[in-house]
């Protein structure tokens, strides 16, 4: 059977769905970063009660206040670290400083790794850690409460001698979906993530190399093999996967019971239906 994409160009003004996560950001490796032929800004996500950005590297800002449909950083109530790479949190404290509405207010939330704050090489100052209702760290298979409806668990990843942590996300009434960061691929992934309807994966290499614990695309065949998950989403690719084209990738990783799309800088997805429109990134 073939799967037709649900990827659709906006043509005029439109509003974000209830629920949905945008991508701020594809870059995938330092090289991709510094040259930002993809941004760099994360993952915004509106799900349940929260709303805020999982790993805003450089430009997260920019592109929140570029956006169309509107978003605001002092609309963030939720902040989220995978690790602590520069491309995963370098504006991690200038949002936390629109969660706090300026630093005016304590508010707000924040999990992170135990090695990202309270350290002499914190990447959340201690300036704004102070001025957060509450951080959470990450501890693997802990579900951290985020909202009355909304949970995430961690999953333990390995990244390259830092702490590193992938989320599945569940909500009252609301799909669950699942974020793999940069690591290896790693055994226990096909079980944890197995609930999730989406899922978002690092994809930084177009096959293994060597001792780079990041996942390529063949192991992304392979996890597809046993996971089922309605749609997957491929971000944070290198430099070698944009230039052999993302688009044929996803169409080849592509299932009988998985659709897989390439994401790109502005992609929108509903939470709900699991439909995807795109608003460019300029």
């Amino acid at each position: 059977m073939e799967k037709k994409s649900a990827l659709t160009e906006t043509t005029g003004p439109m509003q974000n769905p209830e629920h949905f996560i945008r991508f701020l950001g594809t870059a995938g490796t330092r090289f991709t970063m510094l040259s930002q032929r993809r941004a760099s800004g994360g993952i915004w996500f509106s799900y349940g009660k929260c709303r805020g950005v999982i790993d805003p590297g450089p430009g997260s800002l920019v592109h929140i206040c570029h956006a169309s449909p509107a978003l605001s950083p002092l609309d963030i109530n939720t902040l989220i670290l995978t690790h602590r790479h520069i491309d995963h949190s370098c504006d991690l404290n200038v949002l936390s400083e629109g969660m706090t509405l300026r630093s005016l207010v304590k508010k707000g939330q924040v999990l992170l790794t135990r090695d990202s704050v309270g350290c002499p090489d914190a990447v959340l100052l201690d300036y704004f850690a102070k001025k957060i209702e509450h951080i959470h760290i990450h501890e693997d298979g802990a579900l951290t409460q985020l909202a009355d409806d909304v949970t995430v668990e961690s999953v333990w990843h390995k990244h390259h001698g830092v702490e590193c942590f992938g989320l599945i996300f569940r909500g009252q009434g609301l799909a669950t979906w699942g974020v793999v960061s940069d690591t290896r691929a790693l055994p226990h992934f096909p079980k944890r993530y197995e609930e999730c309807k989406m899922l978002i994966v690092n994809v930084t290499l177009p096959y293994p190399w060597g001792k780079l614990d990041h996942i390529s695309i063949p192991e992304v065949a392979s996890l597809l093999q046993v996971l089922r998950p309605e749609l997957l989403l491929l971000t944070h690719m290198g430099p070698m996967i944009l230039d052999r084209g993302p688009e044929e990738i996803a169409k080849e990783l592509t299932t009988q019971d998985t659709w897989v799309t390439a994401a790109e800088d502005g992609m929108i997805v509903d939470l709900e239906t699991l439909s995807q429109s795109l608003e460019k990134i300029a």
